[in-house]
């Protein structure tokens, strides 16, 4: 056997992931928000990009867009090589070519309705600005009613413990764990919490919260004792029973729940634990004269803008090799960037417009109109990658006329139709399991065998079981549940 060294040549061809396509890439799957913070932070790396809060409004208002339409001829743009992107739309929708100027901000209209603040977001944040929320107005209560600061500073911690509802459903011994106080103290410093304002504050349960507004009230009596004790039961429906164990008629005890009902059994709920948080649409879609305007919300959307000023300054100056070269590096860096998020903003664009293509059913009637697609119907129609698709729509949201929502949201499991009918999406099929519930009788609510029934007959082609998951996706409770509360509800407004 003989062994020897040889020198071969060969050619294979292979996807270098360089370090320019991996940002396009990122850059892609962010939102407006985090792109906005992406290129503040280059703004502090690069001497050559403009801060965009400095450029005069009058400025934007009257920049063509026509900037960001053009795109890239260099053959060296990995996006372009990538993508082949396309702003052509052959539908009826068009995309708009100077949003920053003509994008009627449908998103600002609801929030906006006079003065001159200039976004909704800026409306948003004056608004907020001011709304006290629960933990700040416990805090004051806290220190005027505790007066060691170790008292405080157990007392703070325990706002973390609320529900959303007001009440302090967590374990007081779990509580003094975590805190590493003795448990006394947490105690004593829930009995305290539960004398605040608003009434109600701090109850461990439902029953304990209506007693304590009930004694505030100066209603509260054994009568009502023996009702809270027995609370579990009213939703059954067993009102004789009830008044049974409570020793009244039913007549008293229908007077006694009337009243449970103008008590508050949330007592959180017209507060934010925190300021609430408004997200903003990254996408606007209207319809318009030509059909679908869409827009990218330029309430949030930043832009690139070069220094060009400034690079001709440099060009004038003698630098030396180790300065030249940074400064060369640098202006790439910044134009290159200016041009991914302009591909960036045009691959989202061309992505929902072919979503509203496909889904223009949903735009025109809503939800109940939603169609099954998938990632690939998207990406087949424009030529792109599914994974290209998936970074798009993911984490974007989406405004319609319809709400906001999250854009990948369009995206669902079809559901098969009766005899060659069309396919349905899930996400309309349950939208049409709420609309029916919606509208059925109070006292005569449909089983889910009736609502298979009926879905049948529309051409879905549903099992009970099916309807039954997608009730209780949307949190709607069975039919025997409905028909207690119904019965409930019909007996205490008498």
């Amino acid at each position: 056997m003989k062994l020897g060294q040889q020198l071969k040549i060969k050619q294979n061809q292979s996807l270098i992931m360089t370090p320019q396509l991996q940002q396009a890439i990122k850059l892609l799957q962010l939102t407006n928000i985090e792109l906005a913070d992406f290129i503040d932070k280059a703004q502090l790396e690069n001497p050559f990009l403009k801060d965009s809060k400095q450029i005069n409004i009058s400025k934007i208002l009257d920049e063509k867009n026509s900037n960001v339409c053009e795109n890239m001829n260099s053959s060296l743009d990995p996006l372009k090589q990538e993508s082949r992107l396309d702003l052509e739309n052959n539908f009826d929708t068009h995309i708009s070519s100077n949003s920053k100027l003509e994008n009627t901000k449908l998103y600002e209209k609801e929030v906006v309705k006079s003065g001159t603040i200039k976004s909704a977001g800026e409306v948003i944040e004056k608004t907020l600005k001011y709304k006290v929320s629960l933990r700040e107005h416990i805090v004051n209560q806290i220190n005027i009613n505790f007066n060691e600061a170790k008292n405080i500073n157990v007392a703070i911690s325990m706002i973390d413990y609320l529900h959303p509802s007001g009440w302090f459903i967590a374990s007081t011994s779990d509580v003094a764990k975590d805190l590493n106080v003795e448990i006394s103290i947490i105690e004593q410093t829930l009995h305290k919490l539960k004398k605040f304002e608003p009434t109600g504050i701090f109850s461990q349960n439902l029953a304990e919260c209506l007693k304590i507004q009930l004694i505030e009230n100066k209603q509260y009596n054994q009568e009502y004792k023996l009702l809270l004790d027995n609370l579990s039961i009213l939703p059954s429906g067993k009102f004789k029973q009830v008044s049974k164990l409570c020793k009244i008629s039913e007549e008293k005890l229908f007077q006694m729940i009337r009243f449970l009902k103008t008590l508050n059994p949330k007592p959180a709920e017209h507060f934010g634990i925190e300021n609430v948080q408004i997200e903003q649409p990254d996408i606007i879609v209207k319809k318009s004269a030509k059909g679908w305007r869409i827009d990218l919300n330029n309430s949030t959307l930043p832009s690139v803008n070069i220094d060009e000023n400034y690079i001709e300054e440099i060009d004038n100056y003698n630098l030396d090799e180790k300065g030249n070269t940074f400064a060369l590096e640098k202006i790439g860096e910044a134009r290159w960037l200016k041009k991914a998020v302009e591909q960036r903003n045009k691959t989202i664009l061309k992505v929902t417009s072919e979503i509203v293509k496909k889904q223009v059913g949903f735009f025109r009637h809503g939800f109940s109109h939603m169609k099954p697609m998938i990632l690939k119907d998207i990406s087949d129609s424009i030529g792109m990658h599914e994974s290209t698709v998936s970074r798009v729509t993911n984490s974007k949201l989406i405004l319609t006329e319809w709400g906001i929502m999250p854009l990948k949201n369009f995206f669902s499991a079809s559901i098969s139709g009766l005899e060659n009918s069309e396919f349905h999406a899930a996400s309309a099929v349950r939208e049409t399991i709420k609309t029916l519930i919606s509208t059925e009788i109070a006292g005569k609510p449909l089983s889910d065998d009736k609502l298979a029934g009926i879905l049948n007959k529309e051409g879905m082609d549903v099992a009970r079981r099916t309807v039954a998951k997608y009730r209780d996706m949307l949190n709607i409770p069975s039919s025997s549940q409905r028909r207690k509360q119904a019965r409930l509800t019909r007996f205490a407004s008498n």
